[in-house]
This record gives structure tokens, C-alpha cells and sequence, in this order.
């Protein structure tokens, strides 16, 4: 009968909604961050709630040291509505720091440690920061950019903090050389002074405000300052609550191993957020490790994970883990639009051989769409091998011709647009960007334009098919990172030698991980030979280009290869870098 009545047209028929049917759909939390997590562990106090290297913390305990962060923060003069930068990695500390200036109210502005002193400079002065809460490691370089701004206070975390004993004592042996030597004073804090500091202060609960800017995450940009994305409690609670209807089987006390990091709108909404607002153990692994993961699921077991498809190859090929029952695992969750099929298959193998009944878990979404937007279910059937899923229940997902802007049928390949109650507020201080990348239709609905191709089948299953916008995901210094190739070809064009440049990435080998190849037209009176040139480019991407975006290879062609529409045909250049790996 649902055949006979289907238009063609996705945001029209929503195919994806049968996989709902039997779904109760319970309301979410009308609360702050905080308010809804201690709403929903208030009667489980003794609960655990954070563990950290063996360290247990339970959920009164947390709360405890939540309240304890709120009141300094508050004597440290910050009050509701003041913006405050949180540059962390997962420790006990960042959760109470986050939840404590959720919970009066001030915005948390989540910034990546390893950002230069002209981003740091730029995040600063954008919104008038008075406090600064930073890594330990990072601090010579916030120590630069604080120089002639607001910032009037800087609280500095080390990861060893909240370790015990020895192992506490072993580690800062360990990385005596790489911590810097600080100069505490009543401008800088130690995370100890800072609480310290605020006994004797009560800060106060603020008020629950939808649509009020709470969160700011930023954007890598592919040219100049990243863009700063304004999201709200609501808007987040919203997206974290999708998960709740997807049939993942979450219950109280399982646990969850995390190493995304805090200052993405993932690592922070749903392997932060939604863990303690469903009441799990969750497992705060600072440093993002895809190499570590092995060990670190041996010592935990955990039932949850969220992670790269790198994570999950690791943990294959090692022999102990071969050897492991698996029953235990409830879920894996992984990104879906950069694992290849064969490795999705051989993941989903190897868990089901070793007894766990749940196929990997692939989602998909954006900083601006609060993180996430579409995801496959381990029990509702929509887990199809390659796919990114189906759309959460509330969200619209439409694929677009992007240059007529007309919806296309299904199995059309296009630009994949989506609508959601997630939907960012916008990007700060930046109109122009935020009507570039929000559309609103003659209904008022408010699209977002991914720059994402994909197709949707007839089953509501999406596709991704590549970037419109060429972004990859790589790792450096232990963290993930994005490349734009534009930022390394702007860099090489300078040079008078470089007739035309494009930067293509392949995966590294062995690995999910990307890495850049530039290929170079050199100008027809050019004198120097391709080593020369070679030499120069590099030295302008060491000068210019942060290290991880570096090309590297250099490929010198007579002309770009181009499509049919006179554009740069970025997927015969991917394919020429990744045979060259082959060969």
C-alpha cells in the first residue's frame, strides 16, 4: 500500500519512518546540561558515574564537584550570560568544568588545545573572554595570545590531576619534558587554587532558556579564521534524545569508553552528555589514541563505544582481543561516510564470530546540525552495509541538485540537505556564512546545506558519495584533524613557478586516516626542475601550513584533469594518489 502512494520525492514520502513504528517516543528534557543530567540521576547518587585510570567517581560525587566548579567560577566574577573558553581533553576536570558554567548559566566556548596563538588571539577577543580553563601542555601558547586581551584569569588542568598515587607519580615522570614550566601567580591558577578559591561562594542555578546560545563550537575553516557555531541547550538535548528512539540498548550503569575529545560538539553532546544523562559509567580517556585502544578495551570491556573506523582495525588485528568473547558489547559506533564497505563487513564479522549480536552502528551529521543527523539502528533494521543509516525521527533529509536546487528522485546522487530541530543558531558574528549555509524554503523550513553528496533509496537508507567541499580526517599529535586542501594550495600558489596546484588525499596505509598529495602544473617559462620546485613548496607549507596538512608527495602534471563541467576532477586525482600507494 506505502508503494502506491510514494511520490519519488524523500522529504515528501519519508520512507525512513517504518523503521519507527513500536517506538515510544518519550518527550525530552525541557532543562539545562545540567539540570537534565542530575534530574536524571538524582535517586542514583552511588551510582558510577565517571571513571578516570582506575579512579571511580559516582554521580554524587560528581555533582559535588560540579557545584564546587559553578562557585569558582563565580568567584572568579564570571555571571550568566559571560563567555568562558574551555580548551580540555576528557578529564574529571572538564566534566565539572562544563557542567559547572552550564549550570550558571555561562556560555562554554570549547576550543581545540592545539589551535596557534593568532586562532587563540582571535577566539579571545571575539567574545571579550575574561576566563580562560586550559591543558597544562597548551598553556605556553595561551600565555602568548592573553597578552593585551581581556583575559583576567587562566585556570590550568593538568591530566594528571585526578590520578592516584603512583600511577599519578609515574606519569608525571613520564612527561616531565614535554610539561611545561608555569608560572602560577593570582593570575594563573592550578585547578586546585581555582577550587580552593571559590569556597565561600554560591553560585546560583540559572534559569532553563531555549533558543539562547549556551555552547560555541568552532569550525575548521578552509580559508581564514575558523567560524564559531552557536548552539543551545535545547538544540543539543534534542539531537541526544534521536539516539533514545534508534533502538540502541542503553541501560543504567553499562559503560561507555570515550576518547573523542570535549571540544567537539560530538565529543561533548553525545559521548559526554548522553552518557551521564542515561545514566552510564562513562570511561574518560584523554588522549585520543587509536593505537591505545586495544589496551584500553582489554582493561574495560567496555559496552559502549564511539569512536573512528582506525579504532576498530586496531582492535582486530590484535591477538589477545582475537581471542576475547565479545558478548559483553551492546554497541560500536563509528562515522559512516569514510569506511569503506570491505572494512565495515570484516568489523561487523569479527564481533559476530566472537558473540556479539549488534552489527556496527554508522551515523552521520555536522558541527552545524549539533553534531549528529542520521544513524542505522542494531535493532529496527536499518543497517545496511555501506549506508550512513536512516534520519532520526523529527529530522527531514532531502537530496538536491545543487545548482538548480530542485529535490531529486531517489538513487539520485546530489547534495544531501537536512532539517532538524538540531539545527544550529548560527555562526557568530558571520550572517553572510550562516544564509550561505542555511536555506529556507517557501515554508519556513530551514534546510541545511551540507556541501555532502549522497543518494537515498526507496528504503530511507542514505548514501554518502563524497564532499562537494574537500575536507579529510587525519591524526596529529594524538588527535584527530582536518585537512582543507584549499589552505595548503593557496600557500603553493604564491610561488611564481606554480602555474595551477591541487591538493588530493588518499587514505595512509593501513589506516582510515587521510594524507595529502599535491598535484602541480608548473608555468610553461618555469626554469627549475621538479625537485627544485619540490623544495620550494615544502619550504612554503613549513612556513605557512600547519604540519598535518602538508602534501606528501609532489606529482607535477602538464594540465589538472578536468569533468565535463571545465571543474577540477578531484576523484581522478584522489585515485591517482592512492595508486601510486598501491604500486
Amino acid at each position: 500500500m506505502m508503494e502506491n502512494k510514494m511520490t519519488g520525492y524523500a522529504s515528501i514520502d519519508k520512507p525512513w519512518m517504518k523503521y519507527y513504528e513500536g517506538i515510544e517516543f518519550t518527550p525530552w528534557p525541557q532543562a539545562t546540561l545540567y539540570r537534565s543530567v542530575l534530574d536524571a540521576n538524582k535517586d542514583y547518587l552511588d551510582e558510577t558515574a565517571l571513571i578516570y585510570f582506575g579512579r571511580k567517581y559516582s554521580y554524587g560525587q560528581m555533582f559535588e564537584q560540579i557545584d564546587a566548579t559553578a562557585n569558582a567560577l563565580k568567584a572568579l566574577g564570571l555571571e550568566k550570560g559571560d563567555v568562558a573558553i574551555f580548551s580540555l581533553v576528557n578529564t574529571p576536570e572538564a566534566v565539572f568544568a562544563l557542567y559547572g558554567a552550564n549550570k550558571m548559566g555561562v556560555v562554554l566556548n570549547l576550543v581545540d588545545p592545539r589551535s596557534d596563538v593568532k586562532t587563540w588571539k582571535h577566539y579571545i577577543e571575539q567574545v571579550k573572554a575574561k576566563v580562560i580553563v586550559t591543558l597544562n601542555l597548551n598553556y605556553p601558547i595561551v600565555e602568548k595570545a592573553i597578552e593585551g586581551t581581556t583575559v583576567e584569569k587562566v585556570v590550568v588542568v593538568s591530566v594528571a590531576n585526578s590520578m592516584k598515587g603512583a600511577l599519578k607519580l609515574g606519569y608525571k615522570l613520564q612527561s616531565r619534558k614535554e610539561t611545561p614550566k608555569i608560572t602560577y601567580s593570582d593570575r594563573v591558577l592550578t585547578w586546585n587554587q581555582f577550587i580552593e578559591n571559590g569556597r565561600g561562594t554560591q553560585a546560583e542555578e540559572a534559569p532553563y532558556a531555549p533558543g539562547t546560545c549556551s555552547i560555541m563550537v568552532h569550525t575548521g575553516g578552509t580559508t581564514g579564521m575558523p567560524k564559531t557555531v552557536m548552539i543551545s541547550d535545547d538544540r543539543l538535548t534534542q539531537v541526544i534524545w534521536s539516539y533514545h528512539w534508534t533502538g540502541i540498548m542503553f541501560a543504567r550503569q553499562q559503560t561507555w569508553y570515550n576518547d573523542l575529545p570535549p571540544f567537539i560538539i560530538y565529543g561533548f553532546g553525545i559521548c559526554t552528555h548522553a552518557v551521564l544523562l542515561f545514566g552510564l559509567q562513562l570511561i574518560l580517556m584523554p588522549k585520543f589514541s587509536p593505537e591505545d585502544f586495544p589496551k584500553w578495551f582489554k582493561k574495560y570491556k567496555p559496552q559502549h563505544v564511539a569512536a573512528v573506523s582506525e579504532h576498530f582495525r586496531q582492535l582486530i588485528r590484535d591477538p589477545e582481543v582475537q581471542k576475547m568473547d565479545l558478548s559483553f558489547v551492546v554497541s560500536i559506533n563509528v562515522g559512516g561516510d569514510a569506511l569503506p564497505v570491505e572494512d565495515e563487513k570484516q568489523i561487523n564479522q569479527f564481533f559476530e564470530e566472537r558473540g556479539c549480536p549488534y552489527n556496527m552502528i554508522k551515523g552521520y551529521g555536522m558541527t552545524e546540525v549539533t553534531s549528529g543527523a542520521t544513524s542505522s539502528s542494531p535493532t529496527m533494521g536499518s543497517n545496511a552495509p555501506g549506508s550512513i543509516g536512516i534520519p532520526f525521527y523529527r529530522v527531514t533529509v532531502k537530496i538536491m541538485d545543487p545548482d538548480t536546487l530542485q529535490e531529486l528522485k531517489y538513487n539520485e546522487i546530489g547534495e544531501i540537505w537536512i532539517n532538524t530541530p538540531g539545527v544550529m543558531l548560527g555562526y557568530m558574528n558571520d550572517q553572510e556564512a550562516t544564509d550561505e549555509m542555511l536555506y529556507t524554503d517557501e515554508n519556513g523550513d530551514v534546510w541545511v546545506r551540507t556541501s555532502d553528496l549522497g543518494l537515498m533509496t526507496e528504503d530511507g537508507m542514505i548514501y554518502h558519495k563524497g564532499r562537494m567541499r574537500r575536507i579529510y580526517i587525519t591524526i596529529h599529535d594524538g588527535q584527530g584533524a582536518k585537512i582543507f586542501p584549499q589552505v595548503p594550495e593557496d600557500a603553493m600558489r604564491k610561488n611564481a613557478d606554480v602555474e595551477d596546484v591541487s591538493v588530493a588525499c588518499r587514505f595512509m596505509k593501513d589506516s582510515t586516516f587521510y594524507e595529502p598529495v599535491a598535484f602541480v602544473v608548473k608555468e610553461k617559462d618555469s626554469a627549475k626542475t621538479d625537485e627544485q620546485l619540490t623544495e620550494e613548496l615544502k619550504k612554503i607549507c613549513e612556513d605557512e601550513v600547519p604540519t598535518y596538512m602538508h602534501p606528501v608527495d609532489y606529482v607535477y602534471l602538464d594540465t589538472l584533469p578536468l569533468t565535463k563541467n571545465g571543474k577540477v576532477d578531484f576523484v581522478t586525482l584522489e585515485k591517482q594518489a592512492a595508486d601510486m600507494l598501491n604500486a
